[in-house]
């Protein structure tokens, strides 16, 4: 017996277990078709589920983003609001003024220029600031404003009113009344600025100055390299770098023509004292009573009725007299008295 060898029989046992297990195993049984069926349905559902969970996921994320887009649409419009407040839109502009008497023909213009369109005034037009307005040769008018100021336009004036506080006079006279307290007005001339401190007084335009009279409170004047102040009973003539000054009468002829454009004073459900103070504060009049008792009962003599159209001498007989009282008018005091005392 040879020990060498070409090939090597193995016996069975020495067989790869991995193949013998396939070789001495049993097919495979089949699987029924309606339990393949419910497991391929399970299968497709839970795909559905999961590609409906990652939408969910997707969806959360969109929304996410579009809530903080909205956020800052929510504060964009926060803040747009306060930008506005911030810039405001110009409101409706204020007039001025109203002309509350007219005597003749006036006009006005909303332009500076030279060229400008004017227009006829009318009572109870409203003038708006920027607008001019001239008086002829022979017409005057009165202008009331918001705070009881009345200005008063002079035969040949003209007015530029930039505000409810400046006015530029450029021509003629005009004559201010603040009421008795300041209404921080400024009258621009090309001669210097006028300022009231509370007061009554005229400015009138002259060839080569300016004249003010003072009739009760103080005016200040300026130009631009000097200063002066000008108290009641004071004419102050301002020129080309010049003041000079001189004391004058607060009533007489020569403030006439303002008293004629004074606004209409309503008698009716008025005491006679309030009738007399105005007359006195129109005219320049110091008003004097034949004694306190008669002061105290002018205070509760009421009026009725109206003086619109009659002059002050009129309208000052007819209120006295249908009170049982007299006047009299001697060097700017005006005097009342019972009619039948001694004069």
């Amino acid at each position: 017996m040879s020990d060498s060898t070409v090939g090597v029989d193995r016996e069975p046992d020495e067989e790869e277990p991995t193949a013998r297990l396939l070789r001495t195993a049993a097919p495979r049984p089949k699987v029924a078709a309606d339990r393949a069926a419910r497991v391929r349905r399970a299968v497709h559902l839970e795909w559905q589920a999961a590609l409906r969970r990652r939408m969910r996921r997707r969806t959360a994320v969109t929304a996410a983003a579009a809530v903080t887009l909205a956020a800052a649409a929510v504060i964009i419009i926060a803040v747009s609001p306060k930008t506005a407040r911030l810039n405001p839109a110009p409101g409706p502009v204020e007039p001025v003024a109203i002309v509350e008497r007219l005597d003749g023909q006036a006009r006005r213009s909303s332009s500076s220029d030279s060229g400008g369109k004017y227009v006829e005034v009318h009572r109870d037009d409203r003038l708006m600031p920027g607008e001019s307005l001239e008086t002829d040769a022979s017409s005057r008018t009165a202008l009331g404003f918001e705070n009881g100021t009345s200005i008063r336009l002079d035969t040949g004036s003209t007015v530029r009113l930039l505000s409810a506080a400046v006015i530029e006079l450029s021509a003629g006279a005009l004559y201010v009344d603040t009421g008795g307290r300041s209404a921080k007005l400024e009258i621009r001339t090309p001669f210097g600025v006028a300022r009231d401190v509370g007061t009554q007084f005229e400015v009138r335009l002259q060839s080569a100055a300016v004249r003010i009279r003072v009739r009760s409170g103080a005016v200040e004047v300026r130009q631009a390299d000097r200063a002066a102040s000008a108290r009641a009973g004071t004419e102050l003539m301002v020129g080309a770098g010049q003041m000079t000054s001189r004391s004058i009468s607060v009533f007489g002829p020569e403030w006439e023509w303002s008293e004629t454009m004074a606004p209409i004073f309503e008698i009716e459900g008025r005491p006679l004292n309030s009738f007399l103070t105005h007359l006195g504060q129109e005219h320049g009049w110091t008003v004097r009573y034949a004694d306190p008792q008669l002061a105290e009962k002018a205070t509760t003599i009421i009026l009725h009725g109206s003086v619109d159209g009659l002059s002050t001498h009129d309208a000052l007989e007819v209120t006295l007299a249908a009170s049982g009282l007299a006047h009299r008018l001697h060097d700017g005091e005006l005097i009342v008295y019972r009619e039948r005392s001694s004069k």
